[in-house]
Parts: structure tokens; sequence; C-alpha cells
């Protein structure tokens, strides 16, 4: 029986191979978010076929002219090397949010202390302070770790269910 949909903020990478693995293994339908732009591309063809093995379905939106914009005067700061910053995650996250609705459930495959820049515990919670969802990311591979989200408290998903990685 599934239990609903969840918007997993998707590159393709180890951490949100896992999360959405683990999603489907909850018995959610998963559908794999991908943000693109000319700053971080990605090959989409290779991107597809993660998505396909996983089976999943996969949503490819290009960064706009609003990416542009945040990137020339960012509220928290820039990253650095593969570190997006808080910003450039905010901004994935809103553009999830345009995609799920009220009613859709937001992932992400992040891993609690795994970047020091961008991965603890005061930057996600300015990362859903800046994309307008306090509460409402669900951090799959870390969510024992963190605070209950709205999810935990509704009963879409147990505290239990989640793992405990720490980078």
């Amino acid at each position: 029986m599934e239990r609903g949909k969840v918007y997993l903020l998707f590159s393709g990478g180890l951490d949100s191979i896992l999360a959405a693995e683990l999603l489907k293994k909850l018995g959610f339908k998963v559908i794999g978010v991908h943000i693109t732009s000319p700053l971080f591309q990605k090959d989409l063809d290779e991107l597809r076929k993660v998505a396909d093995e996983l089976g999943i379905e996969l949503i490819v939106l290009e960064a706009g002219d609003d990416y542009l914009e945040m990137l020339k005067n960012p509220v928290y700061g820039y990253g650095k090397n593969l570190n997006p910053c808080i910003d450039c995650k905010a901004y994935m996250l809103k553009k999830v949010k345009e995609i799920a609705g009220d009613n859709g459930i937001i992932a992400t495959g992040e891993v609690l202390g795994q970047r020091p820049m961008s991965q603890h515990l005061q930057a996600f919670r300015s990362i859903e302070k800046l994309a307008g969802l306090k509460g409402r990311v669900l951090r799959p591979l870390s969510g024992k770790l963190l605070p209950e989200t709205e999810y935990e408290r509704e009963g879409i998903v147990r505290k239990e269910e989640l793992l405990d990685l720490r980078g």
C-alpha cells in the first residue's frame, strides 16, 4: 500500500539514491526532482538511467533567472567546493515545493554533519525557513538525529523508520 508521494531533491549521488531506496522501502511513491543550471550540470541521460534503475519518476527543472539573482545577493553567503550554499539549497527546495504543493512530502538525502557549511542543524533550520518549509523537509538518512518534522507529528512517517547516519 502506497503511503503517499515523496518529492525527493535528487542529484543521482549516493545519498539521494539511498534516500530514494529507503523511502520506497517504507512504501512511499518517490519522485526525484533534479535542478539543473549552467553552473551545475549533470549528465541527464545517466541521471535518468539511475532513476529508472531505482524505479522512480524523475522531474528535471532548469534553474531560471531567479537563481542567478539569488546568487548575486545570497542571504547566507557562498558555499565552497561541492558544498552548495544555504541559499542554493533553499532555492532548490522552493522549486520542489512548487511541484509538491501543500500535500506532497518533501525530502532530501542530506546527512547531518556531512558537509560542515550546509549540513548541520542550524543550517537545516535556516534552509527550511528561507524556503518557507519550516518542519516540512524530511531527511530520512539522519531523521532519528533531527527534530521531529511535521510529517512525523501527523503520523505520515515514524521516527523509528528513519536512519541515524552522521557525516
